[in-house]
């Protein structure tokens, strides 16, 4: 139905998934991987991976500067003051390295984690360029899932999709020693 609806569009149909993926980061009413199989399916591998990188980006772009420009007490009404300080406490010294690694394991709420990261003191640029590279192979990854789903090669996409799951439930398993060993890094 999404596909349908999405192709509705015409040539308007990437742009229409590009503001869908954006509006996803900021708001999340629907999860963002479940987004990243939906581009692959419908676009297949490298322009939805493209498409949703665009949005993806674009979307912590737009997190990263509402976070900036109102600071704290926004992020304190979106986040929970317990994931607010355990971020601190993960970001204290430069914290680059632990936002990375947060966009990079599959498990953590990487959108919330934008609005995190916009409350450092990292920069803008860096942020983005950060985002982008830790971000993109989950995004690739579950784009081939959808490509694989849409070419109705079901082995290879469930073999990625339960790939997906299992390192997103040892993230959670783990996430205290994983945090942990963050905040020793940082």
């Amino acid at each position: 139905a999404f596909r349908d609806w999405l192709l509705a569009f015409g040539p308007w149909a990437p742009v229409v998934f590009v503001v869908v993926q954006t509006a996803q980061v900021l708001a999340a009413p629907v999860p963002g991987q479940v987004v990243g199989v939906a581009s692959g399916y419908v676009f297949g591998l490298w322009a939805g991976t493209l498409y949703s990188m665009t949005g993806t980006i674009l979307g912590a772009t737009l997190a990263f500067v509402l976070a900036h420009r109102y600071g704290r007490s926004y992020v304190e009404r979106v986040l929970s003051a317990g994931t607010l300080a355990r971020f601190d406490a993960v970001v204290a010294d430069d914290g680059r390295l632990a936002v990375f690694l947060l966009f990079l394991l599959p498990g953590p709420p990487d959108d919330a984690i934008c609005f995190l990261a916009g409350i450092t003191t990292i920069p803008l640029w860096q942020l983005v360029v950060i985002a982008f590279v830790g971000r993109l192979p989950s995004v690739f990854l579950l784009n081939l899932a959808g490509a694989q789903l849409a070419s109705d090669d079901l082995v290879v996409a469930t073999a990625i999709l339960v790939g997906v799951v299992v390192a997103t439930a040892v993230f959670y398993h783990e996430r205290e020693r994983i945090l942990r060993f963050l905040e020793d890094r940082t």
